[in-house]
């Protein structure tokens, strides 16, 4: 009858941990795969905006003289005759990024003790450790 209930018992233990990586790694990888979504979605929000603009520059370029005449005297120099130039700096002067919002969710202390980080079977391991003393405090009643 013991080896019957050990026999039973390490094949429903073998289940439930290898159930238990499974589940862990498809948690890491959709995890991953989130994050890397938003990322590229912000990145396609930022090219849209970009695209945009350049377009918007395009068309002042291709259809104002008056821009045309900016451009040059700004980026190339140009003068018109009997004008005095003066030399103009460009300061980058940008305002500090602030933190990126692809950080984790918080949540409160057991759950991320029984269902996060690299270990998260404490759950099965607390059932599986249960079952057995009760099982074992049975079979000696």
């Amino acid at each position: 009858m013991l080896r019957r209930f050990l026999f039973t018992f390490s094949i429903v233990t073998s289940i439930i941990i290898i159930f238990s990586v499974t589940i862990t790694q498809k948690r890491e990888e959709r995890r991953a795969l989130e994050t890397t979504q938003k990322l590229l979605a912000e990145k396609v929000d930022f090219l849209r905006i970009e695209n945009k603009r350049l377009k918007e520059e395009n068309n002042a370029l291709v259809n104002d003289p008056i821009q045309v005449e900016r451009e040059a005297r700004d980026n190339y120099g140009y003068t018109k005759e009997g004008e005095t130039t003066y030399k103009k700096y460009k300061f980058n002067i940008s305002e500090p990024e602030n933190e990126k919002a692809g950080g984790s969710t918080k949540s409160n202390g057991l759950e991320a003790f029984l269902f996060e980080g690299p270990f998260p079977w404490q759950v099965p391991l607390c059932l599986i450790v249960i079952a057995s003393l009760f099982l074992l405090v049975s079979y000696k009643l």
